[in-house]
């Protein structure tokens, strides 16, 4: 499954949240962005997209879970940007930084 229903694109946030929750992922937060429909000159008219700013604190391993349980995550969830930059403390988790992208199917 490529996008989601219109419906269901509000759940996203609350299942993006679960899988960080399974990762044990720290100081998650994570906030919607303006959606934007497919650009004008797009043949595709009833497809449009939302958008998604997360930020957590994780070990590299933990990023690299999380990321591999947003790719096989249904509807697909892009990875629009990230960045994850190393703690001056090797105890602590790095602070982790995401842009993520959903296509959502309009009413």
């Amino acid at each position: 499954v490529f996008a989601a229903d219109s419906g269901e694109a509000a759940n996203l946030t609350f299942d993006v949240s679960q899988l960080a929750s399974q990762q044990q992922i720290e100081a998650f937060s994570i906030k919607s962005r303006d959606s934007r429909n497919a650009s004008d000159d797009s043949e595709l008219t009833h497809v449009g997209e939302s958008y998604f700013d997360v930020g957590f604190v994780s070990g590299f391993n933990q990023f690299a879970y999380f990321l591999s349980a947003l790719e096989r995550h249904e509807p697909t969830v892009l990875v629009d940007e990230f960045a994850i930059t190393r703690s001056k403390d090797s105890d602590q988790g790095h602070s982790a930084k995401l842009n993520l992208a959903v296509l959502v199917v309009k009413k």
